[in-house]
């Protein structure tokens, strides 16, 4: 009975010890600068400069405020120097509280730096035990980072939560930090970053806007992608959900513009790949499913000749526009953002041993046919527009 008594206090003992226990080395949140974007920019000196773009607590409404407390909601910092850590450094003496990078959702890459090589930087992403490997990182098209994480942004508190919900959304074309770094490591397949930019610059109405893709070959920025060819990399890469295209049916008169406008439903992409004399070829076909939004033609898509017709115009229309793409990436950018290498690797893996190392080298001469098969499926409440006047 004395043993068990004494087991009894030990482990009472035991368990009381561990309640009172303390996290050493804990922070408080009081005590944590909590970045929610940073940019990397390259000064015309070739300096780094870094942009942290900080919460500040007391500047958000709790749910028991009834509105705004007056108080600004971030702050954003730059500091300039060689290296990372040396900015880093720097920016730490502009601080009272200890920066920290677990909150951090946004990494923007500021053109000129991207277009110099991101090497430089790209260990500090890796290294750091807070950082997170789901950051979404974008690449600015004629601008710095400094100037986007400066630029307001209406629709949220803190501009870089702004931003991380558009590319945690369905319409955008995120792509996380750690997707990127195993891209730019990787032999099969180049980076490639949604584009931002500011608009309307210089007025009440300025604020920043996602709608380009930046396209790197090797560490370097190579060039861009238009709205347009960014919808077709979307679809492409299977993210091409609420896609909207819009062909032209008809002449344009002063009645009608003769246009159709389509929203897809359902996308795929096929590639059958081959080796010829040891070099891929390959075919590509892009199918869809589409509901009809609007109408500006005299077109009645109840009759099924016209339905037709508006389904044979735009799967033209949208294979000229791939043919185009795969052009401008193969012959100007050259970069293999596409993942034609990534499905040699899968499907010859023998061939693709003899082809790595000089793939980039390749990529803009392999021959690539693309065709594409749209089929209307909605029409809406109406088949003829509905402007159209009714006939007896």
């Amino acid at each position: 009975m004395t043993r068990i008594l004494r087991t009894f206090r030990f482990l009472v003992i035991f368990v009381i010890l561990g309640l009172t226990t303390g996290c050493w080395d804990r922070n408080e949140m009081d005590d944590l600068a909590l970045v929610i974007a940073s940019g990397i920019d390259l000064t015309d000196d070739g300096q780094l400069e870094i942009t942290l773009q900080i919460a500040l607590p007391t500047g958000i409404p709790s749910a028991v405020q009834s509105g705004g407390s007056g108080k600004k909601s971030v702050i954003v910092i730059s500091a300039r120097g060689k290296n990372s850590s040396e900015v880093t450094g720097k920016l730490q003496q502009q601080l009272s509280r200890a920066i920290y990078f677990g909150h951090r959702g946004v990494i923007i890459f500021g053109e000129q730096f991207a277009r110099h090589g991101i090497n430089q930087v790209v260990d500090t992403f890796t290294r750091f035990p807070e950082s997170r490997s789901n950051s979404y990182v974008l690449t600015t098209f004629g601008g710095t980072a400094k100037e986007i994480l400066n630029t307001p942004y209406q629709l949220e508190l803190i501009p870089g939560i702004g931003i991380n919900k558009i590319q945690s959304s369905k319409l955008s074309f995120p792509v996380k930090i750690d997707e990127f770094l195993n891209a730019l490591s990787s032999q099969d397949r180049s980076p490639v970053t949604a584009a931002i930019r500011v608009i309307h610059k210089g007025t009440d109405k300025e604020t920043f806007t996602i709608d380009q893709a930046a396209v790197y070959h090797r560490n370097q920025l190579s060039g861009y992608l238009s709205s347009d060819e960014l919808k077709l990399l979307r679809w492409w890469t299977g993210r091409g959900h609420h896609l909207r295209f819009t062909v032209q049916v008809e002449p344009e008169n002063e009645q009608y513009g003769g246009t159709v406008g389509v929203e897809l439903l359902q996308s795929g992409m096929k590639m059958h790949l081959v080796i010829k004399n040891g070099l891929p070829e390959v075919k590509v076909s892009l199918h869809a499913t589409v509901r009809v939004i609007d109408n500006d033609s005299k077109l009645d898509l109840s009759k099924v000749n016209h339905m037709k017709r508006v389904e044979t115009l735009l799967s033209k229309q949208i294979q000229s526009e791939a043919e185009s793409m795969l052009t401008h990436v193969q012959k100007v950018l050259q970069s293999d953002i596409l993942g034609i290498g990534e499905d040699v690797h899968i499907e010859y893996p023998y061939a693709w041993k003899k082809m790595k190392d000089e793939w980039l080298d390749i990529f803009p001469e392999v021959p690539v046919t693309v065709d594409a098969h749209i089929k209307i499926e909605r029409t809406g409440k109406t088949h003829s527009p509905a402007h159209k006047e009714k006939t007896d």
